[in-house]
């Protein structure tokens, strides 16, 4: 089996506090929080992982899934999403990047009320029992990365 790199800290069971924007892209400066779980577990020998994040905000049912898989040659990771929420798009490559000294950075494209934004995932292991992921879009007419979502994971393990 290869060594995971970079995301082997999430590997496990965690309770997720997300705080979404309630409106991207106008300066919006009211948030939602809702709770979540997840648990994340290896895949392909190593060259990934996968997890499976379920919350009752969104509906009873809701469960979204991220696939994220490694280029060893490089060191760059695809993460892909999908959710039960959004059927017509499963499995959808968001970002591409890597980790430099314990600091994810991945870059992508998302739609956004019909326009294609640009899309940033920032990852970063705050303690051996805690994570933190953010999610940013760039506005194009302010020239800055607008955080919009942040997730923060504590290990349930």
């Amino acid at each position: 089996m290869i060594e995971i790199q970079n995301f082997d800290f999430l590997i496990g069971k965690w309770s997720v506090l997300n705080k979404r924007m309630k409106e991207r892209l106008c300066n919006c400066k009211e948030w939602i929080e809702f709770d979540a779980e997840m648990e994340t577990k290896p895949i392909l020998n190593g060259l990934g992982l996968m997890d499976e994040m379920k919350s009752s905000y969104l509906s009873d049912e809701f469960v979204g899934l991220s696939v994220r898989l490694l280029n060893p040659k490089t060191n760059e990771w695809t993460i892909y999403w999908a959710d039960n929420a959004n059927p017509e798009s499963l499995l959808k490559e968001q970002v591409r990047g890597k980790f430099e000294n314990g600091f994810g950075k991945f870059f992508g494209k998302e739609l956004y009320k019909g326009e294609e934004v640009k899309l940033r995932f920032i990852w970063k292991r705050e303690s051996e029992t805690t994570a933190q992921w953010e999610q940013a879009y760039y506005d194009e007419e302010n020239e800055i990365w607008e955080t919009n979502w942040i997730m923060m994971f504590t290990s349930l393990d």
